[in-house]
């Protein structure tokens, strides 16, 4: 490392005035000239242009003598009003939405601003300029690589430069590429964080790539007036920041709190920054003006380039410059011996089988003189005057002939056994040994092998006339020994064909074997030499760049190449007062107007109050009727309905987004506390008050042992952990350090360590279910080693909300990580009566926030009524009306993209209205326009249905009691005919029910069905590319060799962990869908009924259908058990970071893994088509009884109810007829209604 000091400032080369740096054991002079250039040529000469410009960069500094401080931070944290404010003037365009998209360097100097395009042009504007153009010139990263102001004003020192740099944002990598490009030159860093966001991971890994770099930080957390102590006090607030820091091992030099909005807030330090930015300007700069860490850091950026250089080129050599390469070539020689060997042994084989068949024959004795004299004996008894004795008969001496014959036939076999096959067998079985060739077919062929004499061959052999004596039976012998062997002869060769076909192939085998590895290690020994070539390569440049820095000699015209380049950056200046022409590429925002939702013409306009009094009227007016039973049962339902109505409203949003401070400022009270971390929120319910559940009841539902562990197991599944009871699981975490793992995400080791650390105290009540003191609830869910434990929190609490039969829930952040959310947050955008999503004024939305939001919109139109709104909270922090009008339309156009048409969007200050709710101010108009929105919904809206059903049983009241009023002024004989025409009308209606065609509407599903799931796998092959880009990115493969390999696996599991749950959540969308479907086909139904009865009886009105529920099929998430080797020919492609990012191959292998899980995908959607169209088949069949059984009830109550008003004549006419006229009266005033 070299090591710098700073003195006083002397002239150089160029003649601009520089700091005196010496470096260890090498003058200034030499330092300036010599190192840097050295350095440059290197990186130059090793193709390393962005180190180059680097360090060009450096060299323009360190020439110019710029003190750089810059700014950075989370994505809209008001960075550049920050620097506007600490420099007082309005330099930098600022908006809570994005508008800087490059690095600004600002200046004092010449007064005017420069442009640098990616072209290499520069276009120059004079002051006073255009901020609305400076605003699209910093939106614009694809055309401009950076901006520099020049201000004519000195709002800096002289010599030094701030800069202001895109938003860290996870979303964006490009801005983050933009970003990290310009620290090299910075000497101090402000990194500027929202308040609400300290603890985003986005935040601490990029400070501790910075802290890493050496670099001094000062962090600034801004917009501290969002603090409210009573919902946590500044004391916790600032503890778990330290804690988290120190979590990261983060060390700033010093943390501030600041307020851009609100000078007046506590604990605002704004003063004290701006006090310590001019500080560091002017009295502190020598001491922290730094070349030495910059040079370093570029110098060290080169290594790693000619690292990746190295390991691009020797990512197929791995394990070949270690100590194996010392035994190559002692192996090759092995290889290249036993290789002449194989092409030796069929011959050797040949010569050692014929060597044994020959000694064995040549030495084997078939005719020993037992033998001989049994053969004299068979050779006598084929004499032609053989007789047995002197009287022997013809028979006999057959009888004799057949015996010698016999024995010596049996003898000769034995002796051809003992002394030719049994030698034979086992001299060639033990060759066979010998040479390793084991081969059953010819075991058997040489076990199996003999020669069989016959009587024929005995005989063919003896020699016609000749005398037997003592000679001719050797000769005979001899004939018969030899005919033998050459039969054993005969026999042999045919076993040798078959030996030598067989060791031809086995040392084939066998020296395919040979040749192959002989091919591998030469090859081997090529890329070991290839690899040392590179690797000696590597340790020259390596040592060139170490020359650099103590003992540099470059050549004598670097130094004008560099001259050339930096001027190159100043020249073809353009004076413009347009756009350049890239500007007019992008097409411009399209604005999006409000459209009313088709779905709102369904809102009632009759006041609920209202209809429960007449609901009332109508009861009493009917109730002495005879035969009105069931239509005053169906009033009473309804006015039970509309007077004790409950409703579920689900609160949701991103972490911090202010879901519980909107609960708060909703209920008036702050009940709710800010959790301190997403990992360990909690499912918060606020329930209205019941009997037994009094005010401040808190009831806590702690998670059981089995919950846990799979929430455990589901974050460390990456370390094969030991199933078993959570005490062992718990124990072997802690053993394996597995919490303090860098291969586990923080905000896991956070959840992890929490779980640990509370044990020992919650170990008692895991499982359990107890009631607790408001006063404790706070404790329960903001400490960590609690909340973690919890499953839930029921608070009943008494308020103007819950009175009204409201049950809030506080939902986990979208971004919790426990995957169990999920289906809980499915299950409330299902059930809950209505959806309040919280975004925050000047965040972005997350990759969760998008992919909840993107579930939104699925879902969106599947419902009878628009039940979602959305909250832009913190609306206090528009500077005026223009400023929120363009955040709404930002974030209207965001919601738009991810499916949510014409969302209902309302900015509010939930921190605003809780103040003047507590201190009984008046409430600020937004807030009081989302109230009155959310309960014209709450009571009109959602009532609707029910009022129009209440509203159509007084209108059957009136007809009934009409129908009443002209049974009693009939006569006997139409009575009569009135019966028999109800009887008709009985079976009439009866029979519509029976015509109704079942098979038609389980048709209609099915193909709603079908059509609904063929576009899942279209839409997600298109989403894939977002996935695969969030997955398989540079922040995700970083390694090479082995540390490569485990990253893409890691990649590859969340890669199907994501694509996995974006299928689960497409078919809950089409579930949804497909209620809302069956719902219409059931309404269909009710309306092709009401139809046709009509033209029976259009005094016959049927009441409306109650709702019924239909249940969601379960699905399993797909690709959980899925083998990732089926994906590891896909992976194979990886070649190292540099081609797989610079050179694209990532689009190869994304192509490939589509292809890989296409096939599993369509069967994971088969399977469930099929869950689906079973459940969904069933559940119609089950609602059509009830629907049939309903009409058909309603059919008989009605014909005798009729039946029942013609044989009963205690009303008078009078009295109906005033009856009638009130009920008239009721509904007049509905008609009056609807028309205005």
């Amino acid at each position: 490392m070299v090591l710098l000091c700073y003195n006083t400032p002397q002239k150089c080369l160029y003649g601009k005035e520089t700091n005196n740096v010496m470096l260890t054991e090498v003058n200034q002079t030499q330092f300036t000239q010599q190192h840097l250039a050295g350095l440059y040529q290197a990186m130059v000469e090793n193709g390393d242009a962005k180190s180059a410009d680097k360090l060009l960069q450096i060299y323009e500094k360190w020439t110019d003598q710029a003190f750089m401080i810059g700014f950075t931070g989370h994505f809209s944290a008001g960075k550049s009003s920050m620097i506007n404010y600490l420099l007082e003037k309005s330099i930098l365009p600022k908006s809570p939405v994005p508008t800087s998209a490059n690095v600004v360097k600002i200046k004092s100097g010449k007064g005017v601003a420069r442009v640098y395009t990616n072209d290499g042009e520069v276009f120059e504007y004079e002051e006073p300029y255009d901020i609305d153009m400076i605003k699209e010139y910093a939106k614009d990263k694809a055309g401009i690589r950076e901006m520099e102001i020049n201000t004519k004003e000195t709002i800096l020192p002289a010599g030094c430069t701030v800069i202001d740099t895109p938003g860290i944002d996870a979303a964006d990598d490009a801005d983050r590429l933009i970003t990290e490009s310009s620290l090299h030159l910075v000497d101090v860093l402000f990194y500027v964080m929202d308040y609400n966001h300290v603890q985003s991971e986005v935040n601490l890994h990029f400070l501790k790539e910075v802290q890493d770099f050496g670099i001094p930080v000062y962090m600034i957390i801004n917009q501290i007036d969002k603090h409210n102590d009573q919902e946590l006090t500044f004391e916790n607030f600032t503890g778990n920041i330290k804690r988290t820091f120190d979590r990261w091992s983060i060390y700033p030099e010093i943390i501030y709190y600041s307020s851009l909005m609100n000078s007046d807030a506590p604990h605002n330090q704004i003063d004290d920054i701006k006090v310590k930015l001019f500080s560091l300007l002017n009295t502190e700069r020598d001491a922290l003006y730094s070349i030495e860490r910059s040079v370093y850091q570029v110098v060290q950026e080169h290594k790693d380039y000619l690292q990746q250089l190295y390991e691009d080129e020797t990512t197929d050599m791995e394990g070949q410059d270690g100590e194996h390469s010392t035994d190559v070539a002692a192996r090759l020689d092995q290889l290249h011996t036993a290789i002449a060997r194989l092409n030796s042994i069929p011959d050797q084989l040949g010569t050692d089988f014929h060597k044994e068949v020959t000694t064995t024959l040549n030495n084997a004795y078939l005719m020993p003189a037992t033998l001989r004299d049994t053969a004299q004996l068979f050779l006598e008894s084929q004499q032609r005057d053989f007789k047995v004795g002197l009287l022997a008969s013809k028979k006999k001496t057959k009888e004799e002939r057949h015996k010698r014959e016999n024995d010596f036939l049996i003898g000769l076999q034995q002796s051809i056994e003992t002394s030719v096959k049994w030698r034979l067998r086992d001299k060639l079985l033990n060759l066979l040994q010998d040479y390793e060739l084991y081969n059953q077919e010819l075991t058997e062929h040489i076990q199996n092998m003999s020669i069989t004499y016959d009587a024929g061959k005995l005989k063919a052999l003896i020699k016609p006339g000749a005398t037997v004596n003592g000679d001719y039976v050797l000769r005979y012998t001899n004939d018969i020994t030899q005919d033998v062997k050459q039969s054993y002869k005969r026999e042999t060769q045919k076993l040798w064909n078959s030996i030598h076909e067989a060791i031809t192939q086995k040392t084939a085998t066998d020296l395919s074997a040979c040749e192959s590895e002989r091919h591998d290690l030469e090859q081997f020994y090529e890329q070991h030499k290839k690899h040392e070539t590179l690797r000696n390569d590597l340790q020259e440049k390596h040592r060139k760049l170490d020359m650099a820095l103590t003992d540099p000699k470059p050549d004598s015209n670097v130094w004008r190449k560099m001259d050339d380049a930096l001027a190159a950056n100043h020249v073809s200046v353009k004076q413009t007062t347009s756009l350049p022409v890239w500007q007019t590429s992008e097409p411009a925002a399209v604005e999006t107007t409000e459209e009313p939702d088709e779905r709102l013409s369904e809102k009632a306009t009759y006041p609920v109050d209202h209809i429960l009094a007449d609901l009332v009227k109508t009861t009493e007016t009917i109730s002495d009727l005879p035969g009105f039973q069931p239509i005053t049962g169906d009033l009473q339902r309804k006015y039970e309905r509309l007077n004790d109505r409950t409703y579920t409203i689900a609160l949701f949003g991103a972490f911090s987004a202010g879901k519980s401070s909107l609960a708060n400022a909703l209920i008036g009270e702050p009940i709710l506390p800010s959790a301190p971390n997403p990992t360990t929120a909690v499912i918060n319910r606020i329930h209205p008050v019941t009997k037994g559940k009094e005010h401040g009841t808190v009831v806590v539902k702690m998670k059981d042992e089995t919950t846990l562990v799979h929430d455990l197991m589901s974050l460390i599944s990456q370390f094969s952990p030991e199933t078993g009871s959570l005490d062992e699981l718990l124990n072997w975490i802690a053993a394996r350090h597995i919490h303090q793992s860098n291969h586990l995400p923080k905000t896991h080791q956070a959840y992890v360590t929490a779980i640990l650390d509370g044990y020992d105290h919650m170990r008692a009540v895991i499982g359990q279910e107890m009631t607790i003191d408001l006063n404790d609830f706070v404790t329960y869910v903001t400490d960590e080693t609690i909340a973690c434990y919890l499953e839930s929190v029921d608070l009943y609490y008494d308020c103007s909300l819950t009175r009204e039969g409201i049950t809030l829930v506080d939902t986990p952040g979208a971004d919790s990580i426990n995957a169990r959310h999920t289906d809980v947050a499915f299950d409330y955008i299902k059930y809950a009566d209505a959806i309040l999503y919280v975004t925050y004024y000047n965040h972005a939305f997350s990759r969760a926030d998008q992919d909840f939001l993107m579930q939104l919109g699925r879902v969106k139109d599947s419902f009878h009524l628009d039940k979602m709104f959305f909250i832009m909270n913190a609306s206090d922090l528009a500077e005026d009306a223009s400023e929120l009008h363009m955040v709404q339309q930002y974030i209207r156009e965001k919601l738009t993209g991810l499916g949510i048409r014409f969302p209902r969007l309302f900015p509010v200050s939930s921190k605003q209205s809780m103040d003047e709710k507590r201190n009984h101010r008046a409430l600020n108009s937004q807030m009081k326009t989302f109230e009155a929105a959310f309960n014209d919904f709450i009571h009109h809206e959602l009532a609707s249905i029910t009022i129009k059903a209440a509203i159509r049983d007084i209108q059957r009241a009136k007809k009934a009691v009409e129908q009443y009023l002209d049974s009693v002024q009939m006569n006997a004989a139409e009575k009569e005919q009135t019966r028999a025409d109800l009887m008709e009308k009985q079976s009439s209606l009866k029979q519509l029910v029976d015509d109704i065609d079942n098979d038609l509407y389980q048709q209609k599903i099915s193909q709603k069905l079908e059509k609904q799931l063929y576009y899942v796998l279209e839409r997600q092959s298109i989403r894939f590319h977002d996935l695969f880009k969030e997955t398989f990115n540079p922040a995700t493969i970083t390694g090479s060799g082995k540390e490569a390999q485990q990253q893409l696996k890691n990649s590859l599991r969340n890669l199907l962990d994501y694509a996995g749950y974006e299928l689960l959540q497409e078919l809950r969308a089409v579930s949804l869908r497909m209620e809302s479907f069956i719902y219409e086909l059931k309404q269909k139904v009710y309306l092709d009924y009401t139809s046709k009865s009509y033209h029976i009886d259009s005094a016959f009105l049927l009441p409306d259908f109650e709702e019924s529920e239909l249940i969601t099929p379960e699905y399993e998430q797909a690709f959980l058990n899925l083998d990732t080797q089926t994906f590891d020919k896909a992976l194979k492609q990886f070649n190292g970071t540099k081609a797989f990012f610079a050179k694209n191959e990532k689009e190869s292998m994304k192509e490939n893994l589509l292809k890989c899980l296409y096939p599993f995908a369509t069967d994971y959607i088969a399977e469930n088509q099929e869950k689906m169209r079973v459940s969904y088949s069933r559940q119609w069949n089950g609602m059509m009884d009830t629907i049939k059984s309903f009409i058909v009830q309603h059919a008989e109550n009605y014909i005798d109810n009729q039946l029942q008003m013609i044989s009963d004549q205690s009303i008078d006419p009078g009295t109906l007829s005033q009856k009638h006229e009130r009920l008239t009266s009721i509904l007049r005033q509905y008609e009056e209604m609807t028309e205005e």
